[in-house]
């Protein structure tokens, strides 16, 4: 699925779902899925077991993904814009320049 796809999903999804929680709201939901990925990480670093009823981490990186599109949306910004946005970005910093895919240099 492309980025431009998975927001309009997003947005779609919420649309038929009774609407956006205010961006406040979003934010705290994202932090609250970063806060849940940092669970795993330190999980695999040793540092404390996960629940045994954990949701795995590509489940939390979804979540934190879906909350970030609809922030996304809510705050007037294009996924793939940004995306592009950084890896030009991140180009001009060395190492990634060359990988890039063409329509974001």
């Amino acid at each position: 699925m492309e980025i431009a796809q998975f927001q309009a999903a997003v947005e779609a999804w919420i649309a038929e779902h009774g609407g956006y929680w205010t961006p406040p709201e979003n934010l705290g939901r994202l932090i609250e899925e970063v806060g849940e990925i940092a669970r795993h990480v330190n999980a695999q670093a040793g540092r404390k077991a996960l629940a045994p009823d954990a949701e795995p981490v590509s489940g939390e990186i979804g979540d934190a993904l879906f909350v970030l599109a609809a922030l996304a949306a809510q705050l007037g910004t294009s996924l793939p814009e940004a995306a592009q946005a950084v890896l030009r970005k991140q180009g001009g910093r060395g190492e990634v320049a060359g990988k890039l895919p063409r329509e974001a240099k």
